[in-house]
Formats: C-alpha cells, sequence, structure tokens
C-alpha cells in the first residue's frame, strides 16, 4: 500500500504542476504560438487549432483553446478536446478526452479542473491514473486533490463515486515489508514455523468503496461497503484504513474475510504483510473462522499463511488479566467462560486460555490448548441417558496444557480431498478424563439403560483414538481412578 500512496501522490503533483504551466502559458499568450517555450511547456506540433481571448469588464480575461497539446519539461504532455483559462480565479478547466502522460505515469479523465492560487485539482469522467513503474491504478468516480502549500501542512485526495457510474477503485501492487511478528503471538512452549526465503511474486491489492481517501502520503481509508481483494482472498467492511508508519490495513465493521478453504468474520480484521511470502490476518473482537474440518471462535484470532495457504492458527481471550489463569481445574469441570477460545473439529470440542494450530497446507495436524484445557467429545451420545448427571453426559479430557494430534483420514474424502481424524489427545499438568463405556451386563440397552463410567486422574494422561473410539487410555504419574458399573436390570420388575 506505499507504493500506492506514493504513485498517487506523485502523478496528482505532476499533473497540477502540468496544469499550473498550463494556465500560465494561456494566460501570457494573445495569439497561438506553436513551439513558443512558457516556463518549461510549449505548445506542441499537433492540435492548438485556434486560441481566442475574451475581455471582461475591469481587465480580467478567458482564455480558449481548441485541442490543446501542450509538450513539457521531462517528457510530459497534456491533451484535452478544448481548454479554458479564467484570469480571474486563476483556473485552468481542461474539457473533453482530458490526457496526461509522463515516462512512468499517465491521468486520463472526460475533464479536469486546477486552481492554481489554492492548489486544487479536480478531475472526473472516466477517471484513470495510472503508475505504469509500480502497475498501480485508480479508476472511476470524482477526483479531489489539495497539494501541499505554504499554508497546507500536508496533501490529500479525494475519490468520490458519481451516480451512474462504477465506483471508485485503487490497485497497487506491493512487495511487502521485512516487519518483525508480533511476539506475543507465539506461546513459549509452542512450535513456530520457520520464514520462508522463497523469492515471491508481489502481491496485488484492489480496494473498491463508495469514497477513497489519502491523506499526508501515509495514510488511506475508504468508506462506504469496502471490498478487497488481494491474492486468493476477498474481504469485506464497512471502512478499510490503512496506515504506513505502522504498516497496518484494517477493515473495521462488520469485516469478513473469504478464502477458498475458510471464511474469517469479527468487528475488526487487520491484515499484515511480514514478508512476500507471508501473510498475517488477524481479527478481534467476537471472530469466528469457519473451515472444512474446524469452527473457531474467540475475542482474538491470528492466522499465518504462506504463499497464501493456511498454515497456522492462534486464538486468545479478551486483553484483560483477569481472564486468562492457569494451574490446576477447580470444582467438577472447567467452566468455558466468556471470550474463551473453543475449536471444534467434527466431534470434538476443545477450549481453553489460549489455541494453537497447526495446519500446514491446509491440513489439520496438531492443536495446542494452554491454560485450563478442556476436551469434550460427543461422538459417543448414543450412550447417554437420562440417568446420568451432568458431568457424565459427555466423554471429557482436562489439564492445564492439551495436545490433539490428527492424522488424515484414510477412509473418507470431501471434493476428492482427504479428511482428517483424532490419533490422539494427551493432557498433561493435573489431568482428569471421564468417559463412558458399554456396560458389561450384556443385557442392557445403549440409549436406555446407564453406561459404565471410567474416570480418572494423573500427571499425564494419553488417549489413542481409532475410528472415532478410544483404542486406550495410558495414565502418567501418580493416579487415581475409578470405574462405575450401573446396576444390572431386574429380570423380572414388579408390576
Amino acid at each position: 500500500m506505499k507504493r500506492l500512496e506514493w504513485a498517487r501522490r506523485r502523478a496528482a503533483e505532476a499533473v497540477g504542476h502540468s496544469l499550473s504551466l498550463l494556465l500560465l502559458c494561456l494566460l501570457t499568450l494573445a495569439t497561438p504560438s506553436a513551439g513558443t517555450a512558457q516556463e518549461g511547456c510549449e505548445f506542441g506540433p499537433e492540435g492548438n487549432d485556434v486560441l481566442r481571448q475574451v475581455t471582461l469588464t475591469g481587465g480580467d480575461a478567458i482564455f480558449y483553446v481548441t485541442r490543446p497539446h501542450l509538450v513539457c519539461e521531462d517528457g510530459i504532455q497534456i491533451w484535452a478536446d478544448s481548454a479554458v483559462a479564467f484570469t480571474s480565479s486563476d483556473m485552468a478547466h481542461l474539457i473533453g478526452s482530458v490526457r496526461y502522460e509522463d515516462p512512468a505515469r499517465t491521468l486520463r479523465a472526460a475533464e479536469a479542473r486546477y486552481f492554481s492560487e489554492v492548489g486544487r485539482l479536480q478531475a472526473e469522467g472516466e477517471l484513470r491514473v495510472e503508475d505504469r513503474d509500480e502497475g498501480s491504478v485508480i479508476e472511476h468516480g470524482s477526483l479531489v486533490y489539495f497539494r501541499e502549500t505554504s499554508f497546507r501542512r500536508e496533501e490529500s485526495m479525494t475519490v468520490t463515486a458519481r451516480q451512474n457510474e462504477p465506483r471508485p477503485t485503487a490497485t497497487v501492487v506491493d512487495a511487502g515489508s521485512s516487519a518483525e511478528r508480533d511476539t506475543e503471538l507465539v506461546a513459549p512452549d509452542f512450535p513456530s514455523l520457520e520464514p520462508s526465503t522463497e523469492d515471491d511474486t508481489r502481491r496485488v491489492y484492489v480496494v473498491t468503496g463508495d469514497e477513497i481517501l489519502s491523506r499526508g502520503g501515509g495514510y488511506l481509508r475508504s468508506i462506504g461497503s469496502v471490498e478487497l481483494v488481494s491474492d486468493s482472498i476477498l474481504a469485506f467492511s464497512d471502512t478499510l484504513e490503512y496506515e504506513e508508519a505502522e504498516n497496518r490495513l484494517v477493515l473495521r465493521g462488520s469485516a469478513r474475510v473469504d478464502a477458498p478453504d475458510y471464511d474469517l468474520r469479527g468487528a475488526s480484521i487487520e491484515l499484515l504483510t511480514p514478508e512476500p511470502a507471508h501473510r498475517e490476518i488477524r481479527a478481534s473482537r467476537n471472530a469466528v473462522l469457519t473451515g472444512e474440518d474446524l469452527e473457531l471462535t474467540a475475542e482474538r484470532i491470528f492466522l499465518f499463511a504462506r504463499q497464501d495457504r493456511l498454515e497456522r492458527l492462534v486464538a486468545l481471550p479478551p486483553v484483560k488479566e483477569d481472564t486468562v489463569s492457569s494451574g490446576p481445574p477447580e470444582g467438577d469441570s472447567i467452566d468455558s467462560g466468556p471470550g474463551r477460545p473453543r475449536a471444534v473439529s467434527d466431534d470434538l470440542e476443545i477450549t481453553a486460555d489460549s489455541l494453537e494450530i497447526l495446519a500446514p497446507g491446509e491440513t489439520l495436524e496438531r492443536l495446542f490448548a494452554a491454560g485450563r484445557a478442556r476436551s469434550v467429545s460427543t461422538a459417543r451420545d448414543s450412550l447417554t441417558t437420562e440417568q446420568l448427571p451432568e458431568v457424565a453426559r459427555t466423554d471429557w479430557l482436562e489439564g492445564d496444557t492439551i495436545v490433539v494430534t490428527f492424522v488424515p483420514d484414510t477412509t473418507s474424502e470431501v471434493d476428492g480431498e482427504r479428511r482428517t481424524r483424532v490419533d490422539r489427545i494427551i493432557a498433561s499438568v493435573s489431568a482428569r478424563s471421564l468417559y463412558r463405556l458399554t456396560p458389561s451386563d450384556a443385557s442392557a440397552e445403549a440409549g436406555v439403560d446407564p453406561p459404565a463410567v471410567h474416570y480418572v486422574v494423573g500427571d499425564r494422561i494419553t488417549i489413542v483414538m481409532r475410528d472415532d473410539e478410544v483404542e486406550r487410555m495410558e495414565v502418567e504419574g501418580q493416579t487415581v481412578g475409578v470405574h462405575l458399573e450401573p446396576l444390572p436390570r431386574d429380570p423380572d420388575p414388579e408390576p
């Protein structure tokens, strides 16, 4: 986006300067004089058919030129169907097929006005400003540019939508930034991905909105049903803001990012490009990520992608010290609490103070849950009966930390791609688990008669899964456990 600001500013300044020279030419020439130099500009060999002067009462004058063609310093040329200059307002008006060109950029519009005294450039109608070196383009709408002057500390440019025309669109090619990653996003014991050293092609950003504003060369804002297209993602919001000093592009208000394999929503979403091959996306306030194998909700969700393929996710609670705690679970069960991260994959639900998910190549591989972590499985809900207390109506595992490992599911495919399944779940530090089993009573009926319940506490609990069922459990450290079997069904109940 830095390149967009630079290109827009240079183009507007150069066009304003050239129109100022055009105004000077018109105001100082009484008759056409092709080839006569005037402050770095001269009339070109084509056009300039008629130059007419009208003197008004009081000495002010109006100059008219038919098919003006100016050739200026540094290869600058200007064309239009006609031009008018007013001495009273120091204004030059180009009308019809306006075209400005220099070796690096072009501007086209149906008409343009330049007020030299106040440093204001206006252009509209079939608007297109292009930086040919960098590929940045602004199209459509009405442009108003205020250049920096002795009475204006910074320049600004506003492009607004015109009725019955396409909305303003800014396109920029950006090579990215080498800014360092936010260390908050990497938990001390969590594995991190190594940065890529590949020399990748530059990204293209396309911003469309009802209005696009740039100010001071370092700030860009688009408002009104904003759409952002960048490589393989499509984003929407009420407003978009870019701040060069902080290298931030932020979507605010009903923000949404749609990618081929996930959908991300939040009150605000921030996009960063720390390296050309990498992208970081940060969603805040009621963030929700929906993918093929996963739904993730949290107050803050951070995505890390390489080559526009999702590699890693981090979910965090609100920024409040009292919302995050660690240590052994208290009470019968860990409360999920407001704003705590929550991940759901098929029949598995995990909550914790923070979550990190590794998905290299957009394939779910591992999930790390830290701080009062809780894993709940609903795969065996067919065993649930009304006689069970609430704490025993699901299979669950708790501890300070939970790690879930996924492997490709060789038995199922979706649209030609294999899904993943849970391979094992490991809970560490004050771990405890409860899961239900088919009772040993052969006459018991699942879903009607209560199941057997197995409860165990240990320093570390490992559950190995096979075909969505518990294959075995391994408990390490000091162990306490209990196995409960329901009472056998009375074969001859009393009437």
